[in-house]
């Protein structure tokens, strides 16, 4: 590890202090929205889930990192492959070829997809199996990296494109600017053909969806140019992720769970993992980011002190570097000569000048360029020709740079995860109406045939509404509800009126960062807001019928200036 001094950033910066904007008054806007948006997801992993679970909230040994005094932390490395590790787990018999086709196609070799496996891998007597997920176009690709792949008309690879940037990024990308995107998409995947429209997000009579948060259509996360693991002239691209665990407020909440001491103790990360139920079992991050956190907080040794944890800032999931001596290319070729890395930075200094661990490497392309002569395809990987990108793949591990700040005593080592006798209504996530049912509305094929939709797909980052607003419609959607449910009592906090606009219906998806869909219940909203109503992040308190609500979910709606509109 190595030791931060007192100069410390004081907002969340952007991934591998990304600047996509050449006017700086869009950046700012960015940066603005990004810190917003970091601040509020933060919150909610401390705040944890103390409505539906037992031993799983006021999770305060997660520190944020932009307003706790980090002269002592002390950063530290965590990495992982992201060859998705629970192919092997699940189906340890698979051959490495049939392993690297399921990671490219969620195929094998033969044209078979993904078996089942076991409903609670947690519970071995338990023999209910599933459809192994995460679903989705490239859904297995759960590792916190995806990559697609373009091949030459004799199917010999000629590109890969492996990214690790976050959905929240994106979409708060769009926020500020849809042509910055576009022009964003057209240039990291050299397809200038990308047109606006593309990316739009439609109903189901095609028209394009306006977002109340911006007056303008809304971001398609599964566009064309972001969908499944082939690329093409036409379509396909990995832009962003889109496995539904593959997200950043998913990655807070992880580490923020994992921070607990467990009566399991942290010698097994599996066994660790089933007592605070966070992640999935055979992943290669997961388990071992889990893992690695806990030690942190609860180190087995004595003589080491006990340490608050969090990602250190700028938060993020980042590719590293390969292993180049592990690829062989015709002629002696250097390899490093086909890496290019498109979007992020090789390393990163913070304000006091301490060089953090790894690389920040967001979007990285491997591309044999024509005039060699050959192709992807031609190349070895530990003495073995490359047919798939996930031969690739295995040459780099993934990181998080995390930060640990000491501090003595250490926290109280508390039971399993449970579920309580009594459940309090629990508010999961906010949408602007009209974005809530085309989502829901819109199927999304998966390998596995598993029904699937694209609400899956959407982000926890906060709807915006303006001071002035009148009758704002919005969906709220909910667990932890009384059986037969009715419908609870919904607070945004002083200045925001809210009226349900009709009954609540059962839908099912998967909850963002979520492996797999559940059904919850979706609530429709009528909000109002002062025209002298403070801005800023808005908690929900949410109480069913003869309940007393105490703890509110943090940052579901934001009160922000009517500026966001103006942005272009």
């Amino acid at each position: 590890m190595t030791t931060a001094k007192s100069s410390q950033w004081t907002t969340f910066q952007t991934p591998a202090c990304q600047v996509d904007f050449p006017d700086a008054a869009l950046q700012n806007r960015m940066n603005q929205l990004w810190n917003t948006n970091l601040s509020g997801f933060t919150r909610q992993g401390i705040t944890g889930n103390p409505w539906t679970a037992t031993n799983s909230s006021d999770q305060t040994w997660y520190f944020d990192p932009t307003t706790t005094d980090i002269s002592e932390g002390q950063y530290a490395q965590i990495v992982w492959s992201p060859v998705p590790g629970r192919i092997k787990y699940y189906f340890p018999n698979t051959s490495n070829p049939d392993m690297w086709s399921l990671a490219d196609t969620g195929y094998d070799t033969k044209g078979r997809t993904f078996g089942q496996i076991p409903a609670d891998p947690c519970d071995p007597s338990d023999t209910t199996k599933k459809p192994y997920g995460p679903y989705g176009p490239r859904g297995w690709q759960d590792e916190y990296c995806e990559w697609s792949i373009t091949r030459n008309a004799q199917g010999q690879i000629v590109r890969i494109d492996f990214t690790c940037e976050n959905p929240e990024y994106w979409n708060t990308l769009w926020m500020v600017s849809p042509q910055r995107v576009v022009e964003l998409y057209r240039s990291t995947l050299d397809k200038p053909q990308i047109a606006l429209e593309d990316l739009y997000l439609r109903d189901a009579s095609g028209n394009p969806v306006i977002d109340a948060s911006t007056g303008r259509p809304a971001y398609d996360p599964l566009n064309k140019w972001n969908r499944g693991t082939a690329s093409t002239a036409d379509a396909g691209g990995a832009m962003h992720l889109t496995s539904t665990p593959n997200t950043l407020q998913t990655e807070i909440g992880l580490g923020s769970t994992a921070t607990t001491p467990r009566t399991s103790g942290n010698a097994n990360p599996s066994t660790l993992i089933c007592c605070a139920q966070y992640g999935q079992i055979g992943r290669n991050s997961d388990p071992h980011i889990g893992q690695s956190v806990n030690l942190v907080v609860t180190p087995p040794n004595p003589a080491i002190s006990p340490a608050k944890a969090t990602l250190a800032n700028p938060p993020g999931l980042y590719i590293q570097t390969p292993n180049f001596n592990r690829i062989t290319a015709p002629g002696g070729v250097d390899p490093r000569t086909f890496w290019t890395v498109k979007r992020g930075q090789q390393s990163l200094t913070d304000p006091a000048g301490n060089q953090l661990p790894g690389n920040f490497i967001l979007h990285a392309v491997f591309e044999v360029p024509r005039s060699f002569g050959f192709t992807i395809s031609d190349l070895q990987v530990d003495g073995v020709q490359v047919q798939w990108a996930a031969q690739i793949a295995q040459t780099f591990n993934m990181q998080i740079a995390a930060m640990a700040l000491p501090q003595k005593p250490g926290p109280a080592v508390q039971a399993c995860a449970g579920s309580p006798a009594v459940s309090q209504a629990q508010a999961l996530q906010l949408f602007n109406t009209p974005v809530f049912e085309a989502m829901i509305a819109t199927p999304v094929a998966n390998p596995v045939g598993q029904p699937m939709n694209l609400a899956s797909n959407s982000t926890m980052i906060a709807p915006h509404i303006e001071p002035g607003a009148r009758r704002r419609s919005l969906t709220l959607v909910l667990t932890g509800l009384l059986d037969p449910p009715q419908i609870p009592n919904v607070s945004f906090g002083a200045g925001v009126h809210v009226l349900a606009a009709g009954p609540m219906r059962a839908v099912t998806y998967a909850i963002p960062g979520n492996t797999y869909p559940s059904t919850s219940y979706a609530l429709d909203l009528h909000v109002s807001v002062d025209d002298d109503a403070a801005p800023g992040l808005r908690d929900a308190l949410v109480s069913n019928p003869g309940q007393t609500a105490t703890i509110a979910m943090p940052a579901l709606l934001n009160v922000v200036d009517p500026v966001t509109k103006d942005m272009v």
